[in-house]
Order: C-alpha cells, then sequence, then structure tokens
C-alpha cells in the first residue's frame, strides 16, 4: 500500500513539473516577443536621422507584431513612435492618426503620463498647421493632467510649447518667461533634450530683441550638449541659427561656413521644409553679400521646392524673397507683383490667428492656480442645486429639454449639410474626369489632325483606331468611382502604345510592379494615374535627351495602399522654369489631377499624398522629375 501512494504522488509531481515547464515556455516565448518589438522600436528611433522611410517601415513591423502578440503597452508606444516618424516625414495626415491610436490606448492602459504627452503632440502638429489656438488647447490639457498627478517633470515640454506659442502671437516677453522656466526644471531633472530646445528658443527670442551676443552665446552652450549626444537634427539647426547670427553681425565668411555645414547634413537627409530653411538664410547671405545672380539662383529653387510640395506658407515667403531681390536690383515692376502675391498668400495664412480666443486660452491657464478653489465652489454649487425645490426641479428640466431640442435641431441641420456637401463632391468628381476626358480627346485629335496633313493617312488610320479601343475603355471607366488596378493599367498601356504612334522619337516605357500586388483586389480612381504620363510625355522635353525613358512603377506599402510612382529622364522641374522663367505656364491635366486628389481626401478617411520633385535636388548628377503618390486601395 505503501509503494502505492509512492507511485502516486510521484506521477502527480511529474505532471505538475510538465505544466510548470510548459507556462515557463509559454512566458520565455511572450518574452522574447517583447524583446523583438522594443528592438524594433528603438531601431526604428534610430533610422529617424538618417532614412526616414525606413524607420516607418520598421515600427509597421512592430506593430503589426504587437497586435498579433497583444501586447498593449508596447503596441501604444509602437503607435507613438509611428505617429511621431509620420511628423518628421510631413506626413500631417498618417502622423495624427496614429497619434490619436497612441492616445486611446494609453488612456486603456491607464498610463496617463504618455496619453498627457501624446496631447502635447498633438499640440506641436497643431501649431506647424497654423493653426495655434487648436495647439495652445492641446497644450493646456497637457497640463492640466500633469498638474493633477503631480507629474512635474512633465511640465518642461509644455512650458517649452506655450513659449513656442507665444512666439508665434508675437508676445515675446510671455515666451522668454516660459522658456526660462522650462530650461530651469530641465536643469533640475537633468534633462538634456528639453535644455537644448530651451536654450534653442531663447536664442530666437534674443534674436528678435536684437540681443545678437546673448543669442550666439546660449546658441554655441546648446551646440556644445548636442555635439555630445550625436543629435545631427539639432546639430543642423544650431548651425543655421549660428550663421544667422554672424550674418546679422555682417562676419560673413562665418556665417557661410554654418550655414554650409547646416546644408551639408539637411541635404542628406532630404527634408524640404528643412531644405528650404537653409535655402532662404543663404539666400539672405547673398543679398547681404550683394552677390544677385547667386541670390536669384537660390531662390528659384525655393520656389521649386515649395511648388512641387504645395506649401503655401513657404510659397508666401519665396514671393517675399523675389520682391526683396527685383527692389534691390532696380526692377520694381516685378517687385511690386510679388510683393502682391507674398501679401494675398500671407492675409490667408493670417485668418488662421484669433487673437481673441487666443487671449481667453491664455487667460485660462493664467487662472490654473485657482482650479482648486473654482472646483469647491462647483461642488458647493451641486449642493445646493440638489436642495432646489420641485418647481426649480421642473425649470431645470424643462431648461433641458430645450436645450436638447435646439442641440438636436442644430445637429440634424450640420448632418444634412454634411450629406449636401458629400453629395456635391461626388458630383464635382465626376466633373472634373469628365473634363478630363475632352482635354485628352482634343489632345489626341491635334495628333491626328498633324498626320494627316503630314500625308501619313495609314499611320493616321492606325492612331485612329487605336483612339477608338482607348475611348471605349474610358467612356467604360468614368461611370464608376473605382475600377480595378488591372483595368487602369490596361487603359494605361493603351495610352502609352497611342503615344509612341504619337511621337516621332523612341520613348523607353518600363513597368516595375510588386509582384504582391493583387491587380483584381485594389481598386483606385479612374484615368488617376494618365495625367502624370501626360505631362512627362508634353513638359520633360524627352526630345533633348539622350535615351529617353519613363518609368511607371507600383510598390505595396502595407496591406491597403500602394505607392505608383512616374519618373522620366528629361529636362527637369528646374531646368523647364529657366527656360521659361516666370511664366504661369501649367499642365491643365496636372490641375485637374491635382483637384480630383484634394476631393477624394476630403470625402475619404484614406488619403492620398502626391510629391513632385525634381531629381536634381535630390543627387546633383541626376535629371528628371519624379511624381509620386500613395494610393489608398478599396477591396
Amino acid at each position: 500500500m505503501q509503494k502505492k501512494i509512492c507511485l502516486l504522488f510521484f506521477i502527480l509531481n511529474s505532471f505538475v513539473s510538465v505544466l510548470n515547464a510548459q507556462n515557463s515556455k509559454d512566458e520565455s516565448t511572450l518574452n522574447i516577443h517583447e524583446q523583438i518589438i522594443s528592438k524594433l522600436i528603438e531601431s526604428s528611433v534610430s533610422f529617424r536621422d538618417s532614412s526616414e522611410n525606413r524607420s516607418v517601415e520598421i515600427c509597421e513591423k512592430a506593430i503589426r507584431l504587437a497586435e498579433k502578440e497583444q501586447t498593449d503597452s508596447l503596441l501604444a508606444f509602437a503607435y507613438k513612435t509611428q505617429g511621431i516618424n509620420y511628423y518628421y516625414l510631413g506626413e500631417n495626415d498618417s502622423c495624427m492618426n496614429y497619434y490619436n491610436k497612441a492616445l486611446n490606448k494609453f488612456e486603456e492602459l491607464g498610463n496617463m503620463i504618455q496619453a498627457a504627452k501624446i496631447l502635447g503632440n498633438i499640440g506641436v502638429l497643431y501649431k506647424r498647421k497654423g493653426e495655434y489656438n487648436k495647439a495652445l488647447e492641446y497644450y493646456l490639457r497637457e497640463v492640466d493632467i500633469f498638474s493633477e498627478i503631480k507629474y512635474t517633470a512633465g511640465l518642461t515640454s509644455i512650458y517649452i510649447n506655450l513659449g513656442n506659442i507665444s512666439v508665434m502671437m508675437g508676445n515675446f516677453d510671455r515666451a522668454e518667461e516660459y522658456f526660462t522656466l522650462g530650461y530651469d526644471l530641465a536643469v533640475k531633472t537633468n534633462n538634456l533634450a528639453d535644455q537644448v530646445n530651451a536654450l534653442n528658443n531663447l536664442g530666437v527670442i534674443y534674436e528678435n530683441q536684437d540681443r545678437l551676443e546673448d543669442a550666439l552665446k546660449v546658441y554655441k552652450k546648446s551646440l556644445k550638449n548636442v555635439l555630445a549626444s550625436g543629435n545631427i537634427s539639432m546639430e543642423s539647426k544650431l548651425y543655421l541659427n549660428i550663421g544667422i547670427i554672424y550674418r546679422r553681425k555682417k562676419d560673413y565668411d562665418q556665417a557661410s561656413d554654418y550655414l554650409n555645414k547646416s546644408f551639408n547634413i539637411r541635404k542628406l537627409k532630404g527634408n524640404y521644409e528643412e531644405l528650404l530653411g537653409v535655402y532662404n538664410e543663404l539666400f539672405e547671405l547673398s543679398l547681404a553679400k550683394k552677390e544677385y545672380r547667386e541670390a536669384k539662383r537660390l531662390v528659384g529653387t525655393m520656389q521649386d521646392l515649395a511648388e512641387s510640395n504645395q506649401d503655401y506658407a513657404w510659397k508666401s515667403d519665396v514671393y517675399a524673397a523675389y520682391s526683396k531681390l527685383y527692389k534691390l536690383t532696380g526692377d520694381y515692376r516685378l517687385a511690386l507683383e510679388s510683393f502682391e502675391n507674398y501679401r494675398r498668400i500671407g492675409d490667408s495664412i493670417q485668418k488662421a490667428l484669433n487673437d481673441e480666443k487666443y487671449n481667453d486660452l491664455m487667460l485660462k491657464y493664467d487662472m490654473d492656480h485657482t482650479k482648486q478653489k473654482m472646483e469647491l465652489m462647483t461642488q458647493k454649487a451641486q449642493i445646493q442645486s440638489l436642495e432646489l425645490d420641485k418647481k426649480n426641479a421642473w425649470l431645470v428640466a424643462m431648461f433641458v429639454i430645450m436645450l436638447l431640442g435646439v442641440i438636436a435641431i442644430v445637429v440634424s441641420f450640420r448632418i444634412n449639410k454634411l450629406k449636401a456637401q458629400h453629395k456635391l463632391m461626388s458630383l464635382d468628381q465626376k466633373v472634373l474626369l469628365s473634363q478630363m476626358n475632352p482635354h485628352f480627346l482634343f489632345n489626341a485629335l491635334t495628333a491626328v489632325q498633324s498626320l494627316v496633313l503630314d500625308n501619313e493617312s495609314d499611320k493616321a488610320n492606325l492612331y485612329l483606331s487605336e483612339l477608338g479601343s482607348l475611348v471605349r475603355n474610358i467612356l467604360e471607366d468614368s461611370r464608376e468611382e473605382n475600377i480595378s488596378l488591372r483595368k487602369e493599367l490596361d487603359t494605361l498601356h493603351k495610352y502609352i502604345e497611342l503615344q509612341k504612334l504619337r511621337f516621332d522619337y523612341a520613348i523607353d516605357f518600363r513597368f516595375d510592379i510588386d509582384d504582391r500586388i493583387d491587380l483584381d483586389e485594389l481598386n483606385i480612381p479612374p484615368m488617376l494615374t494618365q495625367p502624370f504620363i501626360e505631362n512627362a510625355l508634353v513638359h520633360a522635353n524627352l526630345q533633348k535627351v539622350d535615351n529617353p525613358e519613363i518609368l511607371i512603377k507600383l510598390e505595396l506599402v502595407d496591406d491597403s495602399a500602394i505607392a505608383f510612382s512616374i519618373q522620366d529622364n528629361g529636362i527637369g522641374i528646374e531646368e523647364g522654369r529657366k527656360q521659361s522663367f516666370m511664366k504661369e505656364k501649367k499642365s491643365l491635366a496636372m490641375q485637374i489631377a491635382r483637384d480630383r486628389i484634394q476631393i477624394y481626401n476630403y470625402k475619404s478617411k484614406h488619403q492620398m499624398k502626391l510629391d513632385v520633385i525634381d531629381l536634381k535636388h535630390i543627387n546633383n548628377g541626376s535629371h528628371g522629375t519624379l511624381a509620386r503618390f500613395t494610393i489608398p486601395a478599396q477591396a
């Protein structure tokens, strides 16, 4: 009997050991996945300074793995990291999307410190977009959370953000107070990054107050910290700021040295906003040195970058630069025209500033120290309201019912208005597509006329036959809001074959399609890609280059979007502008395509983004134009 008991104990003990081993294995596997996700997030952050697109790709892998393994804490940090990645890429809509995902996830987890930081990041995003009152609103929400949970260290970045908003609104005294508070707190908490940020912003204040020596002192102090940290983005910014100070002090050699250091870093990064900043200061330096030919070249490059990226704030600055240049060179007519364009764009931007709302929000912040007293008064008022007699209670109830009725009417009106706007946008989309078809037919019939006049009847007959097949495709597709990618490519192939008959010189068309793309499942708006091919054929002057070619590339970005690139090896945007300087010559097809993308983005939660880049800005040895847009695919 005793042997049986011992044997039973041995079996149970072995079974428990197996279970413990299995649990240990599961925990070990989970830890490995968490380590992989953490390493991916760290790697994504490390790639920001060298390859922003690579940073996005790595973080996307971290997000997918975190979603699969349901590691909510790491998923929240991955969302936040991806939002910051898209911020540096300048893709505001994607940035906001991931910030909102991170905010929701951190709130679910009860991590209010990170939730508050996300609110601050959203405020920074609104500041970039020129919505300063909205930015201030989010900063103050961040202050409320940090004050409530007594997280003093988090107030450093908020003081700096509030200082930036005050600068934008022209209140430099208040801005200096905020930056000084932020710097002192950063020193106490040993936060090197915020120390640098606060010093840089104090330098901006001193510049505006013409305290150049003070500005130079804080910039160099900040640069010393940055060089030790290896932050090349901040390094380039400080080189730029120090170069500006030396230019204002008329030490042009030192100014040129620091500005070129900044340019060399930013050229490698390829961020157009950062490049515009350093180009603008090199332009100002050329004016100061009276090197007007170089100044004209620099402002032309600035115009190309601003227009190709549809940056209205920089377009306004470009016109201001032209006005200044033409005034110095004595061309007062062009100076006046440029100034009027600058004022026209600047007025539309200035409308974004609402001083009354700004002052109201600042008053809210200044009175924040009375918050506890106000809360106590509110509690007393609530207690008193509960003690009201029935008559007063009925009055309150009637008022609430009336208020709800008014709200219901307003909401109903708003919903009907939005439905009407959505329907109008759909009609506008169809109108634009219908405009594109006559425009295309006009070009095609002009080509047929040219062949007939040249007595090339056989070629004209073949052209008309191909045109008929293509028009049939276009008419069928134009009735649909979206068509399959295969149908779009089929129409594009026919269009290209037609264009080969039209031109006297040979053009090499190449297609590079990602094997992962399902051409039958992915849907896009019809006739979206044709205008970019037409623009390359008509405006790239391919007949002037050896071995002209157009590359059409489709690449899968994620499960619901593809990147569509059209690249030619023509003369490029800048060279084309030189050949017809200051002429307002636009491609009708390209303008219609831009309008269609704008309408699509208004209607859809998915956003298309169009970039048109002169390849010369990427590599001085290259020439041509790259048009690239991301298409949200609808299965």
